[in-house]
């Protein structure tokens, strides 16, 4: 045997065991339709009897109408007040009585009647009554309502069944309200569902037929079409399926290499995608999503210079051959919804297009900026007191005795000052590396907040000298707070010397110490030129500077506010600046009441 045949064979059989579920499950989905068609079709024979009963009550309220009309009429009333019995017979109608007397006329058992009581002042003399028999005119009449060329309506009297016809037959016991049943009459067969019609005994029943070839036939008819329909598939998709089964087979292994391949760009660090020969995305790897923020549902498909902002003028920077001298990603960068990317990219093109492969370089160019800005700031803090320092020394050095005593006093002060200066820049920035590597120890104990602010106030009118006017207010009944002593004089200090440096000489500063929703609010003025509202959010990041060029004369590395805002959220607090009320800016930050638990934890 053929290596060939017996691959085909090896698929037959492994058709006919597939294809065994797949016709039991035919079977059950023909046998669900069948019962599906069934109590379709029960349900409109339910229908029809429904609308056949609620005719049956329009009658009988008719009735009732007429046997009030009757009893109102004045001829009707002469005779029974007058008892004239001659007179009610003349007046009677069919289906209509007329008796006197404080008794119901007897009701035939076939028939229900509705009846008018006629009285008085408070005594019934008589009755009107309109009987309603259940017979063969109800009954065409009720088939003119709802006609329907296989369903008969009929009455039951207990055992007993009144076609329309006028044929009787009997019928089960076992046939109960509301419920399709089978029943056999004569030789034909039914499907009948009935409902009461009065509480007597035997009890009028309302019959709706219907042959049972018409329901359990279109239920078969509807399981064997479904059947032959799901054979013919079943068939075809066997003969197709053994047809191409080494085509199959082969699909299978390119399916097989094109998810191994997708797999393996799922798994990639670096966002991968493909643009065809015609500009349109035909991949985007999961890290792609994952940088860019874009889904791949919105991306494939797309045109890349729809999908990616100034792709076009990108695409000239970014390298696409292996052969070109001098071939490196390149970092270009990507506005996106709004927010900047920096892509470090390269592509390589083949014959269905380009693939490019990128990696998110954005913290590497922030990371640079900084660090630029940091070796700039710091250059120039460092060279001012060097300066200051080298000249000075240098001065001593070669003509110190011929100096005046004042002249040798005043470079020795600016020696030490420059050197304090050049001390505080270099505690800053170690400061700062301790509060990014999370090593700063920052006590939490309760500590009187007006002692403190008094003494960072005093400390700054000997610096700050003629330069600023430095008010205090603090009230004398606040409660301590709960955090550490020395940074919160550090924060405090650093504000006040801010407010001092970017003031006019001789304005005010005023610092106010207060209690304000359950925590204890510092804060300080100046009389400044106040912070645009679009920088106020900037100016506690590190290295941020608004006169990063110096062109104001304020020196400074950028860290105080850093170095404010890292202290206040480690004691628990939050700090913050806002425009004041004239011109001027005011810096607050707000820090816990200790109350007796927290005291005890701490």
């Amino acid at each position: 045997m053929s290596k060939a045949l017996s691959r085909r064979l090896t698929v037959g059989i492994v058709l006919v065991i597939l294809v065994l579920p797949f016709a039991a499950g035919a079977w059950a989905v023909a046998g669900s339709e069948a019962a599906r068609t069934r109590a379709h079709a029960e349900a409109a024979l339910q229908d029809t009897l429904r609308q056949a009963a609620a005719d049956y009550r329009l009658v009988l309220a008719g009735a009732a109408r007429r046997s009030h009309d009757v009893a109102s009429s004045r001829p009707v009333q002469r005779a029974f007040e007058r008892r004239d019995r001659r007179a009610l017979r003349r007046l009677s109608q069919p289906n209509v009585r007329l008796t006197l007397g404080a008794l119901l006329p007897p009701v035939r058992a076939a028939a229900v009647s509705r009846s008018t009581r006629v009285v008085v002042g408070k005594h019934w003399i008589g009755t009107v009554s309109v009987s309603v028999p259940s017979d063969q005119r109800l009954l065409a009449r009720l088939e003119r309502v709802e006609p329907h060329a296989n369903r008969e309506l009929a009455f039951a009297h207990g055992r007993r069944l009144l076609l329309p016809s006028g044929a009787r037959a009997t019928i089960p016991a076992a046939l109960a309200p509301g419920r399709p049943t089978e029943v056999t009459l004569g030789r034909a067969r039914y499907v009948a569902v009935s409902t009461p019609l009065s509480g007597k005994t035997p009890a009028t029943r309302l019959v709706a037929l219907a042959p049972a070839a018409e329901i359990l036939g279109s239920a078969d008819a509807t399981r064997w079409r479904l059947l032959l329909v799901g054979l013919g598939i079943l068939v075809a998709v066997a003969l197709a399926a053994y047809s191409f089964a080494p085509l199959l087979g082969r699909n299978r292994l390119a399916r097989q290499q094109r998810d191994q391949a997708a797999r393996v760009l799922s798994h990639l660090g670096e966002g991968v995608f493909l643009v065809d020969a015609s500009g349109v995305i035909r991949i985007w790897n999961a890290a792609a999503e994952t940088i860019t923020g874009l889904a791949a549902r919105e991306m494939c498909g797309a045109r890349a210079e729809a999908a990616l902002p100034g792709w076009e003028s990108l695409t000239a920077r970014v390298p696409t051959s292996e052969a070109d001298e001098g071939y490196r990603p390149k970092t270009i960068p990507l506005e996106l919804h709004g927010r900047e990317l920096w892509l470090s990219i390269a592509g390589v093109e083949f014959g269905d297009g380009t693939v490019y492969a990128f990696r998110d370089a954005t913290s590497e160019h922030r990371l640079e900026a900084i660090r630029a800005e940091f070796v700039a700031t710091v250059s120039h803090e460092l060279r001012t007191p060097l300066a200051a320092l080298h000249g000075a020394a240098l001065t001593l050095t070669t003509r110190g005795q011929e100096l005046p005593e004042e002249t040798r006093g005043m470079l020795l002060a600016m020696i030490s000052n420059q050197s304090k200066r050049l001390a505080s820049l270099v505690e800053d920035i170690l400061l700062a590396g301790q509060l990014d590597a999370g090593s700063l120890r920052v006590e939490r104990e309760p500590f009187n907040a007006a002692t403190v602010a008094k003494a960072a106030v005093d400390e700054a009118r000997q610096r700050a000298a003629t330069k600023a006017m430095l008010r205090i207010s603090a009230a004398e009944d606040l409660p301590r707070v709960l955090g550490d002593e020395g940074r919160t004089h550090q924060v405090l200090a650093n504000l006040i010397d801010n407010a001092v440096k970017y003031s006019p000489a001789g304005s005010r500063v005023d610092v106010d110490v207060k209690r304000e929703r359950g925590r204890i609010r510092f804060s300080v003025r100046d009389r400044g030129p106040g912070i645009p509202r679009a920088e106020q959010e900037h100016v506690f990041e590190k290295f941020y500077r608004l006169d990063p060029d110096h062109h104001h004369g304020v020196g400074g590395s950028g860290l105080g506010l850093y170095i404010c805002r890292q202290l206040v959220a480690s004691m628990q607090g939050r700090i913050w600046v806002e425009p004041a009320p004239q011109h001027g800016s005011v810096f607050a930050f707000e820090l816990p009441v200790a109350d007796d638990r927290a005291a005890t934890a701490a």
